[in-house]
């Protein structure tokens, strides 16, 4: 499959994109509204409610926003390097779980805790970044594997 068909055919299957997709297949997490599927050899996630994939683009712009200073990023529009998109979406959902007081072993439910987070702060833009940024920071993702040749 060439790259233009399958990048045509992956747009025309997420009628709502989830913006948690990294996190998604890094395994990380899982969200009831989302739904995996898969294209060619290559995994994808889907959203099955349009307010929910708002809800979690916002909080997770708010994030993109924070982070830039941190990561000493100046290009507000460019997008953020995948390893520390995986930290912003695994380290936020983290963040989000422990201000919830949730157990830290358990799986995240991402429409789950950042609904409960709106619900308990009234609003995403009332979340405590400045405690969620904490577990951005701390977040690791796992080391690149290196041949030794």
């Amino acid at each position: 499959m060439d790259e233009q068909a399958y990048r045509t055919t992956y747009q025309q299957i997420r009628e709502y994109p989830c913006v948690y997709e990294k996190a998604q297949c890094s395994l990380h997490c899982h969200c009831s509204q989302g739904q995996m599927f898969r294209l060619a050899d290559r995994h994808g996630v889907s959203c099955n409610s349009e307010a929910q994939q708002k809800q979690c683009a916002q909080f997770l712009n708010h994030l993109r926003k924070q982070t830039r200073f941190v990561f000493k990023i100046n290009d507000l529009d460019a997008p953020l390097p995948h390893n520390k998109e995986i930290r912003v979406q695994n380290g936020g959902l983290n963040g989000l779980r422990e201000l919830l007081g949730l157990d830290a072993e358990a799986d995240i439910d991402i429409s789950h805790v950042i609904s409960a987070a709106v619900e308990i702060h009234h609003s995403v833009d009332k979340l405590p970044y400045d405690v969620i940024m904490k577990s951005v920071m701390a977040f690791k993702a796992r080391p690149k594997h290196r041949n030794k040749k």
